[in-house]
């Protein structure tokens, strides 16, 4: 993990998941996300030290584990205070509900109470609106892109647009066959407007920091028009949404290899389901006590 510096006050640890530092005239930053647990929040407090810097507020682009891993360490040794948007806050300061979620609501067992599903618990001091804010006398413009999450945000400064999960890098891409996300409109919707925005830098938070996202758009957009349409495809006859995860990774040559990943992929199919009944695509009909979607 490196902090590179890509304006005069803009900064990013390249991580696993990448965490934005913006810095402020007195020598105080704040940082977007914190990465998946204690170990990188170390590393990045120990890399702003080295700068001068110390951290005074955390900007959550969403409530996902890896995002927000770190928040209660830097917490607890900097006095940071959290910023998040509404609909993300629910999932900060409660984050059992994000694997109760992926299950069906309830309560998670063991195996999917584990560091990339479930952070400890953050304190939202104030919840943010699109538009412009000021923290830490820092001018921020706070960019909706949910699809990916609910509350999904991104946070412009300087030239340098930190986009959270809104697009994931052709590594990413690759590397996940099924992209992760809850509303397929709305993801649509932010991948346009991500296309319209005019910046110097934009830094997703899987991959490395871009100029021109032109065709990361592209391959995200056509990759899950893609995958709908190969689930359209497939709904001539009946079928559950587990049976259509199973075909669509024998399609793409992948595998749930666990638990945890078996569920986001099945969400995944589940808001292409959701999208296409919303269209007038599909229907869901009962049979035998299995819910089942066709054309």
């Amino acid at each position: 993990m490196a902090l590179i510096k890509l304006t005069d006050a803009v900064f990013v640890l390249k991580a696993p998941t990448n965490i934005g530092v913006i810095k402020a005239a007195d020598g105080s930053a704040v940082v977007i996300d914190t990465g998946i647990d204690e170990s990188v929040a170390r590393k990045l407090l120990r890399e702003l030290e080295h700068e001068g810097l110390q951290i005074k507020a955390i900007i959550n682009t969403h409530a996902h584990a890896d995002h927000i891993g770190g928040n209660s360490f830097i917490v607890s040794r900097t006095g940071a205070v959290i910023y998040a948007s509404e609909a993300e806050t629910a999932l900060l300061e409660n984050p059992l509900l994000e694997p109760s979620m992926l299950i069906g609501g309830a309560y998670p067992w063991k195996e999917m109470r584990n560091k990339f599903l479930l952070a400890k618990p953050s304190t939202v001091s104030e919840k943010l609106t699109d538009g412009t804010v000021t923290i830490n006398n820092i001018p921020l413009e706070i960019i909706p892109l949910a699809g990916h999450s609910l509350g999904h945000i991104g946070v412009l400064y300087d030239g340098v647009l930190f986009t959270g999960d809104a697009y994931i890098s052709a590594l990413a891409l690759e590397k996940y066959s099924i992209p992760y996300n809850v509303d397929i409109p709305t993801y649509l919707s932010s991948l346009e407007k991500l296309d319209s925005i005019q910046c110097q830098w934009f830094v997703p938070s899987h991959g490395d920091p871009a100029q021109d996202i032109s065709r990361d758009l592209e391959n995200n957009r056509t990759t899950v028009l893609k995958q709908i349409q190969l689930l359209e495809d497939w709904l001539h006859e009946p079928q559950t949404a587990e049976e259509l995860l199973v075909k669509l990774c024998s399609h793409l040559d992948t595998s749930a290899a666990n638990p945890s990943l078996f569920f986001l992929y099945r969400t995944a199919v589940l808001a292409y389901l959701s999208y296409l009944y919303e269209t007038n695509r599909v229907k869901t009909t009962l049979q035998d006590n299995r819910l089942l979607w066709l054309k």
